[in-house]
């Protein structure tokens, strides 16, 4: 995908946010409204998505008929929020921040008028709606604010709208894959960025920066970049350090980004100067055993069945005492979703869904390595949206 068509696509954001409000009543037509503090939840339904998410815990939410969709979002977000949602009128905004505007120019002065407080502007967007004998869905962990609107709203009938939301992002739109395959592409092209520039005496930092450059260049935001090389290889989703590699050394990489909130996760494994015969095998057994889970991804298929055929691939090479809790998990808004490739998962494949499959290994003291992938399951089996070859890489 090309930047042209990037933009064309992010142009497109609040019609497939309406897309995805259109799915969400489709699968759960037994609620009339939904209402949500979820920030990946509220991104779903507007289309909007904020930079100061990124900060920490931001107060956020959404509601959502079959024909309506307002955002409560802080007043120094509102500027940023009118640039992707193009209409003032649905946006309620809370707290003082002052944004001049030139005439003509839609504005803080075509919103709604601003709320003292989060709660209050959450209760005032709700009585812009009629919730008399609505059938409607709450999904947030805020007991005080649940609270309020129950008592605030006793004409309505409340329910978890938390699993619904799940089962509604549990297949992709085409517009959603699009995003998908933007983000899985140069996350792969990254991490082939960087095998010229590997050598001894370069540090994980330096790997790091490449990678993350690669990504901004490519129209994403990195999101997690996991260099880990020698003995820290083993070292579960560390940060890259200055350390500088060192020959015979494993390296291995995770990464993951997003474009328009839509994410990636893949992984590959490198060693500096040929492989030990050990270091060799075991990779061939991790290899084999996520090359086997792909080759099993269709619809119908039983995600505890692609966790066994992962497992029983690796043991029958030199990791005979393999172990993981998961094998993969769904991937899309989050980088774990809904459903995890786990033992005892009875959830079907269904086409439109999107998987990471992988088989990571980790032994303190000795080391780590995994290759990971990202598939789009099809009507006839699957789609791999990451290409760069999956042999373990040597450098010098």
């Amino acid at each position: 995908m090309s930047y042209a068509d990037l933009a064309l696509l992010e142009q497109q954001t609040a019609d497939l946010a309406a897309a995805c409000r259109a799915k969400f009543f489709s699968t759960a037509p037994e609620l009339d409204v939904i209402i949500t503090m979820d920030p990946v939840h509220v991104g779903y339904l507007t289309g909007y998505r904020s930079i100061l998410q990124d900060a920490g815990p931001y107060a956020q939410a959404a509601i959502a008929t079959r024909d309506r969709m307002v955002l409560i979002t802080g007043a120094s977000d509102a500027a940023a929020a009118l640039e992707q949602l193009d209409d003032a009128s649905c946006i309620w905004r809370y707290g003082t921040f002052y944004v001049g505007a030139t005439a003509g120019v839609a504005s803080y002065a075509d919103m709604p008028a601003q709320g003292e407080n989060y709660v209050d502007t959450v209760v005032s967007a709700l009585r812009s709606f009629d919730l008399r004998g609505v059938r409607a869905g709450l999904d947030t962990r805020d007991e005080r604010l649940t609270r309020v609107i129950w008592q605030q709203f006793p004409q309505a009938a409340f329910q978890n709208g938390a699993p619904s939301l799940k089962r509604a992002r549990a297949t992709k739109l085409p517009a959603e894959l699009a995003f998908l395959r933007h983000a899985s592409h140069i996350t792969d092209k990254a991490l082939e960025s960087v095998v010229p520039m590997v050598h001894a005496g370069v540090t994980e930092l330096d790997i790091a920066q490449q990678i993350t450059g690669t990504i901004v260049r490519g129209g994403g935001i990195p999101r997690f970049v996991v260099v880990t090389s020698g003995e820290r290889s083993s070292r579960v989703d560390a940060y890259a350090r200055n350390k500088r590699l060192e020959a015979g050394d494993l390296v291995r990489m995770d990464i993951g980004c997003t474009v328009n909130g839509y994410c990636s996760d893949m992984a590959r494994t490198l060693t500096v100067g040929a492989p030990s015969h050990e270091q060799a095998e075991r990779y061939a057994a991790l290899l084999a055993g996520e090359q086997a889970q792909i080759a099993a991804l269709r619809p119908g298929a039983l995600v505890s069945e692609i966790f066994n055929i992962a497992i029983d691939a690796v043991r029958k090479g030199a990791l005979p005492e393999y172990q993981r809790n998961h094998c993969g998990h769904g991937i899309g808004l989050q980088s774990h979703e809904f459903p995890s490739i786990a033992p005892d998962s009875d959830v079907l494949l269904e086409s439109g869904m999107v998987f990471c499959v992988e088989t990571p290994y980790y032994e303190l003291g000795w080391g780590g390595m995994m290759v990971e992938d990202t598939a789009i399951i099809t009507d006839d089996g699957h789609e791999l949206l990451t290409c760069s070859s999956r042999e373990l890489y040597q450098v010098k």
